[in-house]
C-alpha cells in the first residue's frame, strides 16, 4: 500500500519516524485545549476532539497522499479562532466553527484545481528557500524555548536558561547524545536522542511519573457530545462572517503552502520521488480543516513538526498512520504518551531547525532581488511565526525588486495574481 521499496524507505525507519513526529507535536494535546477553552469551549472534551482531529485529517493525508506529513490543529490558527473571532469579533464558537467549515470546502475546490499545483511549481526559488528555513529557525527557536535553554525575562528580554539544573541542563544532554549519536551516523539519532533524555529526566525529576501506575494508566477519554456537529450558521447574511471565512481560507491555504515548501526541502533529492503527490496532498490538508470543524475545531493544518519524522528518513504515508494509531493509544494511555518532558524533544526540534536551514546554500546572495525577499521572509518567521504574513511580504518584495531592476520579464504571470491577492489580504485583512 505505501509502496516502501519506491520510497527507499523501510517498515523499522517508517515507524521509528512516525515515532519521532508524534514525540515532537504530542504537545497539540495539551496547548490545542487550553487555548480554545479561553473561549468558553469545554476543556475535557476538547482533549478527545484535539485527539479525534488529528487522528481523522492525518488518517485522510496517509491515505489520500501517501506522505509522512500530520494533520493537526493549528497553533496560529487556533489563537485566532479563540482570541480574535470569538472573544474580539464576538462570534460564538459555534459560529467560528461554521466559518471554518465554509473556508475547508472552500479550500476542497481550490485543491480539486489546478491552482495550488501551479502555484507552488511557480513559486519563486528565493522564496521556497527562505520559507524552508524561515520554519527552521521558528521550530529551533521552539525547541530551546520549550527546553529552557531560551528564557525570558519580566520585560521580555531573552536571555539564557540555567544550564545547571532543571529543564535546560536536561536539553543540554539530550543535545549532547543527538550530538554524538550524528556524529557516529547514526540513522535513528532523533529518536535515541528523545528516549535518552525522558529516561535520564526520571532521576533529575523533569520527566514526571508521579501518575502511571497500572491502575491509572489506562483511562476512557471524555465524550465530544458537546462539540460534534454544533456548527451555527445563522451569521451567513453577515458581511462580518465572510471577511473571517476569507481569513481562514487565506490562512489555511497559504500556511500549508508554506509548510510544505519546507517538509520537501528536509526530504532533499528524495523530494523529485514525492512530489508528484503534492496536489493530493493539498487535498488531504483541506479535507482536514472540515473533519476538523465537524468536532467544533479551528482550522487543521499540516505541521511542521513532521520535519522530524521526515529528518529520520519517513517518506510514505506509514509515518503518518504510526502517529494516527499513537494519537488512539493516547486517547486511552494519555498519561504515559504525555510524560515525555518538552525538554527531552527539543533537541530533536533543533536538528530539524539546522536540516531546514541548510537549504541557504542555494540561496543566490549576489543578487539582491533574490536575497533581500529571502531574508525578509526569514526573519519575520522566526520573529512572528506568521508564515503567510512572512510570505506575503516576501512575495510582494520581490515582484518590487524584480520590476525595480528591469526584470519584470521573470516574473510570471501565477506570481503577479498571487502577489496581488496577498496585497489585497494584508490591506484589508491583515
Amino acid at each position: 500500500m505505501f509502496d516502501l521499496k519506491r520510497g527507499r524507505t523501510s517498515f523499522v525507519t517508517e515507524i521509528s519516524a512516525g515515532l519521532a513526529t508524534f514525540l515532537s507535536l504530542a504537545y497539540v494535546l495539551t496547548v490545542n485545549p487550553l487555548v480554545l477553552s479561553q473561549c468558553g469551549m469545554p476543556q475535557a472534551a476538547l482533549f478527545t476532539a484535539t485527539a479525534l482531529g488529528t487522528i481523522f485529517a492525518t488518517l485522510i493525508m496517509c491515505f489520500v497522499a501517501r506522505l509522512p506529513f500530520v494533520v493537526a490543529p493549528g497553533m496560529g490558527l487556533n489563537a485566532f479562532f479563540a482570541g480574535s473571532v470569538v472573544n474580539a469579533m464576538g462570534f460564538s464558537w459555534q459560529q467560528a466553527a461554521a466559518a471554518v467549515f465554509i473556508a475547508g470546502c472552500a479550500f476542497i475546490v481550490v485543491s480539486l484545481s489546478p491552482l495550488r499545483r501551479k502555484i507552488l511549481n511557480e513559486v519563486p526559488e528565493c522564496l521556497r528557500l527562505a520559507v524552508a528555513a524561515g520554519i527552521g529557525l521558528m521550530i529551533a527557536y521552539i525547541g530551546l524555548k520549550n527546553g529552557s535553554l531560551v528564557v525570558f525575562s519580566k520585560n521580555h528580554d531573552p536571555n539564557i536558561g540555567t544550564l545547571a539544573k532543571g529543564p535546560a541542563l536536561l536539553t543540554v544532554i539530550g543535545l549532547a547524545v543527538t550530538a554524538l549519536c550524528l556524529a557516529r551516523n547514526y540513522r535513528y539519532s532523533i529518536l535515541i536522542g528523545i528516549i535518552v533524555a525522558t529516561l535520564i529526566g526520571i532521576p533529575l525529576g523533569i520527566t514526571d511519573v508521579s501518575g502511571i501506575s497500572w491502575k491509572t494508566i489506562v483511562s476512557p477519554p471524555p465524550p465530544v457530545t458537546e462539540l460534534l456537529f454544533k456548527m451555527d450558521f445563522s451569521r451567513l447574511n453577515d458581511g462580518l462572517f465572510w471577511a473571517v471565512i476569507f481569513t481562514f481560507f487565506f490562512m489555511c491555504v497559504f500556511d500549508s503552502l508554506a509548510c510544505f515548501i519546507g517538509l520537501f526541502s528536509v526530504m532533499g533529492s528524495d523530494a523529485k520521488l514525492f512530489l508528484p503527490r503534492i496536489s493530493k496532498a493539498f487535498l488531504a490538508d483541506s479535507m482536514g480543516v472540515v473533519a476538523g470543524s465537524l468536532l467544533g475545531l479551528s482550522p487543521n493544518t499540516t505541521y511542521a513538526e513532521s520535519g522530524a519524522g521526515v529528518a529520520m528518513g519517513g517518506r510514505t504515508g506509514l509515518a503518518a498512520f504510526t502517529v494516527a494509531a499513537l494519537f488512539v493509544l493516547c486517547l486511552f494511555f494519555s498519561k504515559l504518551f504525555l510524560m515525555v518532558p518538552a525538554a527531552a524533544v527539543a533537541p530533536a526540534l533543533v536538528l530539524v531547525g539546522l536540516l531546514m536551514v541548510s537549504s541557504l546554500k542555494n540561496l543566490n546572495f549576489q543578487d539582491k532581488s533574490e536575497s533581500f525577499p529571502a531574508f525578509v521572509v526569514i526573519i519575520i518567521t522566526c520573529l512572528t511565526w506568521r508564515l503567510s504574513d512572512s510570505l506575503a511580504v516576501g512575495w510582494i518584495l520581490y515582484i518590487l525588486m524584480k520590476t525595480a531592476s528591469g526584470r519584470i520579464g521573470s516574473v510570471t504571470a501565477t506570481v503577479w495574481v498571487v502577489g496581488a491577492l496577498f496585497f489585497v489580504k494584508e490591506l484589508f485583512v491583515g
